[in-house]
């Protein structure tokens, strides 16, 4: 057993393991809602996006609405809806991230946060 283990460690040292690239910085993408009941683009789909929050920031009771994927097929009843100070992530089962175009819609001049990395 030791030698195998010896043999493995020796495998991995040769093959050059890396660790796993974190990038060193967020993207902040938060804003405001820009058209009451309008769905606006967050962030474009993105292969490399490692996680995200988004965060209905709104100071009163007005509900959110978040879409993962094409801003042409965004509709509420297809969206995650957020009251206020409610969040979602872009992680989703099993530690997978979802890469589609992230979306927004509520109602004109509230705050939301958003932040990729």
């Amino acid at each position: 057993m030791r030698y195998f283990l010896i043999g493995l460690l020796a495998l991995l040292v040769s093959t050059g393991a890396q660790a796993f690239p974190f990038p060193s910085s967020s993207n902040n993408l938060s804003s405001t809602i820009a058209s009451t009941n309008t769905f606006q683009s967050i962030q474009s789909s993105n292969s490399q996006r490692m996680s995200c929050v988004i965060e209905n920031n709104t100071a009163g009771s007005n509900s959110m609405y978040v879409f993962f994927g094409s801003i042409a097929n965004a509709t509420t009843a297809k969206s995650v809806k957020l009251s206020a100070g409610q969040s979602v992530s872009c992680s989703s089962y099993g530690g997978m991230v979802l890469t589609d175009q992230v979306s927004i819609a509520g109602t004109s001049g509230d705050a939301y946060f958003a932040n990729f990395q």
